[in-house]
């Protein structure tokens, strides 16, 4: 058995008569007393490997291997539903199985009792000792297999290619899929592998062939959806939905039957693959399949793809209406129920972007939702979703440079999570980790010799080939996040004309609205332009209204908005006194980057109103902050101009010409 036994396994054995002539544990307790086995409670063990390795050893062959067999068949007898014995079982069987000339219904059999062990062994989400078992069950299958064997060969595969996909083994996972797709006798038998290859292309970023096929099988399975769709559409479709969603609470929900249809099952999987998909790559798609999710939720019942589509229609609520707090409590409803499902962890894995990276990271305060995708991945890596367990490390990454973390050991993360998406082939998250860390090599101008960094016009020409619009976001985004944080406003708003606002909010869009406006108002001041202002103006009134959503991750960008158009108004005191508010708000609230900001364009205040003493100290105040923060390019372009600045004796004049 190997080098170590407990007694429950010694009393299966013993209780099978003629199996041991001699009583087990008298012997063991002989053998206790010699120095070759010792106990420590129930486990008996070698006191060393090589005494075992030796004794097996000494055994003729044919006798040992006759002995495996027979100690496995006695296991498995007694096994029923306990998942350890039946897998200790199945080791002795496979030992026994090595070079041993095996009967066709011997095969069969023991190449069953390994599917058995290998469905024990993934839901344990130990993969590795899962592929061994399939492994050498589909090494017992005969040539003739898909016509002799057909439904343990369906079974195998597919148990395969999902070990496959949970281990980043694209090619394998296909090759498998296409195999069980060529045979399969039915639609039924090949909705699991047309499954798992949708996940295989998304996994290759090959998105928009993904959505595709999902689609063509949910036209199979009764759910027919529009080729085209424009933003009308979706507007129409959630302002039907709306009023069933406003009345919708954990109380309705927990009343609703169990969904049992076997084609509505079937279809709300594939509903909810398509919205994952869609996300990325053709977003105005996932309005309407969220909604048909949740009408065939309220019409035939409750499943776990229903919580998908609960958080799905809050995010698109989100994402194109102004109704966020609805969208925000229904993606509440559908979190009480990840909680309460058996599968919360591959639900957790699935939704961490729409519901903790999206609808939780605007309402909450930011910081503790980044904070969560530490164990959204650990959730995704139990339930053997290596796309989720990436995903989540990446939203890790971007929360952390979105709120102010430093920077250096971040670009750490950054380049682990490009390691990671890497290793288990999960292309489009490299890439996204990889526009995410060109943001950070660019502010703390570090090196990037760890990896084969791609710059922003290569991701781009990436995301035109392959058509991810989430990418093509993602790098204009960076790049003009960049250009802001070392104060080039003219770059931030040239960048800002090429990508227009599509109608479709992200939660990136709010970062979008204060570095517009900063840039709008900071520019309207020294060009005297009506339609900056008006940008600047605009955007003061967006951040009102996230502010009223969420003071703490938008108060300090709302009074820094409020500051910026009082002094380009002339309003002197109420500018002085929005300053020093938006230092403290973002010094209450932790976001260390604003606070460093707010020190510096209060410094500039104060030097251009005559007051340079406390300019001067408000600007070592941005640069001690800068500095922290770990952007070593705003400090070095920030210490000379301070340096000329405030040179001996300056005058408010010259101070003032200096910074224009």
């Amino acid at each position: 058995i190997g080098s170590q036994i407990d007694d429950s396994t010694i009393d299966l054995l013993s209780s099978e008569e003629h199996l041991l002539p001699f009583d087990v544990k008298g012997v063991l307790q002989l053998a206790i007393t010699e120095g070759i086995v010792e106990k420590a409670g129930p486990l008996y063990q070698f006191t060393h490997d090589l005494i075992q390795q030796t004794i097996y050893e000494s055994i003729p062959n044919n006798e040992r291997k006759l002995l495996h067999k027979v100690i496995g068949t006695v296991l498995l007898r007694s096994a029923a539903n306990n998942s350890t014995i039946h897998l200790l079982a199945v080791d002795q069987i496979n030992l026994y199985c090595q070079d041993a000339d095996l009967g066709s219904q011997e095969r069969s059999h023991i190449a069953r009792i390994n599917a058995t062990a290998a469905k024990f062994a993934i839901s344990a989400s130990n993969f590795e000792q899962a592929r061994s078992y399939v492994n050498a069950g589909m090494r017992l299958l005969n040539n003739n297999r898909w016509k002799e064997e057909y439904s343990l060969s369906l079974q195998l595969y597919e148990m395969s290619a999902s070990i496959s996909c949970f281990n980043g083994d694209i090619d394998g996972m296909s090759s498998c899929l296409h195999e069980v797709i060529s045979k399969a006798k039915s639609f039924g038998d090949s909705l699991t592998s047309s499954g798992l290859l949708a996940m295989a292309l998304a996994a290759q970023s090959k998105y928009q062939e993904a959505i595709s096929n999902c689609l063509s099988i949910l036209s199979s399975l009764g759910e027919e959806f529009p080729r085209e769709i424009n933003l009308g559409t979706v507007l129409n479709e959630l302002a039907v939905i709306q009023n069933t969603l406003a009345n919708i609470s954990v109380g309705q929900v927990k009343l609703l039957p169990a969904m049992a249809d076997k084609t509505k099952l079937n279809a709300m999987k594939f509903l909810s693959m398509v919205c994952s998909y869609s996300i990325q790559s053709k977003p105005m798609l996932v309005p309407i399949l969220s909604c048909r999710m949740v009408r065939l939720t309220m019409e035939n019942g409750f499943c776990d793809d229903s919580i998908v589509g609960l958080v799905t229609a809050g995010f698109s609520l989100f994402s194109f209406t102004d109704n966020v707090e609805l969208g925000y409590q229904i993606g509440k409803v559908g979190e009480f129920f990840i909680e309460e499902s058996p599968n919360r962890h591959a639900l957790r894995s699935r939704l961490s972007f729409e519901l903790d990276g999206t609808l939780k990271a605007v309402v909450e305060p930011a910081q503790s939702v980044v904070a969560l995708f530490h164990d959204r991945y650990d959730s995704a890596m139990l339930a053997g979703d290596v796309g989720g367990a990436m995903h989540s490390l990446l939203s890790y990454c971007l929360g952390k440079l979105h709120t102010g973390s430093e920077l250096v050991s971040l670009s750490k993360f950054f380049v682990a999570c490009i390691k990671q998406s890497t290793k288990y082939q999960q292309n489009f998250v490299r890439y996204l980790a990889m526009s995410g860390y060109c943001a950070c090599v660019f502010l703390t101008e570090g090196s990037s010799n760890e990896i084969d960094l791609k710059t922003y016009e290569e991701l781009n020409q990436i995301g035109i080939r392959e058509k991810h619009l989430h990418l093509l976001y993602q790098n204009f985004f960076n790049e003009m996040w960049g250009y802001f944080w070392v104060g080039d406003y003219v770059k931030v708003l040239e960048l800002s004309k090429k990508y227009k606002p599509t109608g479709q909010k992200r939660s990136l869009e709010v970062t979008r609205t204060i570095i517009e406006g900063i840039a709008s108002l900071n520019l309207a001041r020294k060009t005297h332009h009506a339609s900056l202002r008006k940008n600047g103006e605009d955007a003061l009134q967006k951040m009102l209204k996230w502010e009223k959503i969420s003071k703490w991750n938008f108060q300090h960008c709302t009074t820094l908005l409020q500051a910026e158009l009082h002094y380009l108004d002339g309003d002197i005191d109420s500018a002085n006194a929005t300053y020093k508010a938006t230092i403290a708000s973002a010094r209450a609230h932790k976001y260390a980057h604003y606070e460093a900001l707010a020190y510096e364009l209060y410094g500039n205040f104060c030097v251009e109103n005559g007051m340079v003493e406390e300019g001067e100290f408000q600007h070592s105040m941005a640069l001690d902050k800068y500095k922290q923060w770990g952007a070593m390019r705003k400090v070095k372009e920030l210490k000379p101009f301070l340096k000329t600045l405030y040179s001996p004796n300056p005058t408010s004049t010259q101070c003032a010409h200096v910074i224009k």
